[in-house]
């Protein structure tokens, strides 16, 4: 990518400060917008950024950061969560939706720019072997948010001539993680010596390594790859939840038990969601790289290390 100027949403979570790294390692010039507040802890260490604090749902403040970034090429990749408990319907489709459709208005100028953008395979709703031509049907209101987004940057490419790629991300995982979600709830449990109270774990989720996000965000930058597309990234292939958990405990050697079945399953849980990568496979010449076990004696050790570090400082 060169000493492109890249401006990235969501730079400082979970996939964007992996992005970053790579982006900065590759010799690009990355401007990342935070929102005020925002936590930078997994950027530390990280030179050269410009960092534009501003809030996706304030119009102004993102014409401010296009304005100063003056980007080449953007990623968006904020985003609300759905898994930690904090984000209302409203902050969904503020944030989701909303900050979006702000972002498209600041780039509205820019034809010919590439934008990739994560959405998410609750656009979806329940099903296994999703491709990217089926309906529509989100069963979650973080999901219907992703499908608004989504359709206005499909808009954007007619009306603007801005060059939308869209990469629905399935169950990504790894090191830095959030703690509140599933394998590092689990690592943290069990290295606490913590018994760890679950759903039935019936859900069947398609699970990413990390690294493989990031090859993927860097292949849909590249020319060749048309504006408005849109491709399923994941494993291609579902994994019980109860299983995940149970490899997990048996690389740790099972210090604690899992206890299935102690927490009730939300009503809004989507019990099943597994992608057909065929698409990005042959349009990309994307195919993920890490195997899940490969993957999750990873994370362990990661985990581990952090906890160690944490203690010797501690």
């Amino acid at each position: 990518m060169g000493s492109r100027r890249v401006l990235v949403t969501g730079g400082a979570g979970f996939i964007g400060s992996a992005l970053v790294r790579r982006l900065v390692a590759d010799g690009s010039r990355v401007s990342v917008l935070i929102r005020p507040g925002g936590s930078m802890e997994r950027l530390e260490g990280i030179d050269g950024l410009q960092v534009c604090a501003g809030d996706l749902r304030n119009a102004e403040a993102v014409a401010a950061a296009v304005k100063v970034s003056s980007p080449e090429m953007v990623y968006h990749l904020a985003s609300t969560s759905f898994n930690q408990g904090q984000a209302t319907a409203q902050d969904h489709f503020e944030t989701i939706a909303g900050g979006t459709l702000h972002l498209l208005e600041a780039l509205k100028d820019r034809a010919g720019l590439r934008m990739v953008a994560t959405g998410s395979a609750a656009e979806y709703g329940s099903g296994a072997g999703l491709r990217e031509d089926q309906p529509l049907r989100p069963g979650t209101v973080l999901g219907a948010a992703k499908v608004a987004a989504f359709h206005l940057l499909q808009v954007s490419a007619q009306t603007a001539g801005l060059q939308p790629v869209t990469l629905r991300l399935f169950t990504p995982y790894g090191p830095g993680e959030h703690p509140r979600r599933l394998i590092p709830h689990v690592i943290s449990c069990a290295l606490a010596g913590q018994d760890i109270p679950l759903t039935a774990g019936e859900q069947e989720r398609d699970f990413v390594y990390l690294d493989d996000v990031v090859d993927a965000l860097l292949m849909a930058a590249s020319p060749s790859v048309a504006g408005g597309s849109v491709f399923n990234i994941g494993s291609g292939q579902g994994t019980r939840v109860r299983d995940v958990v149970e490899r997990v405990l048996g690389l740790m050697g099972h210090p604690v038990p899992a206890r299935f079945g102690a927490v009730p399953t939300r009503t809004d849980e989507i019990m099943q969601m597994s992608a057909d990568i065929t698409a990005a496979q042959a349009q990309l010449g994307w195919s993920p790289r890490v195997p899940l076990e490969e993957g999750l004696r990873r994370s362990i050790a990661w985990f581990a290390q952090r906890r160690q570090m944490a203690e010797v400082g501690g």
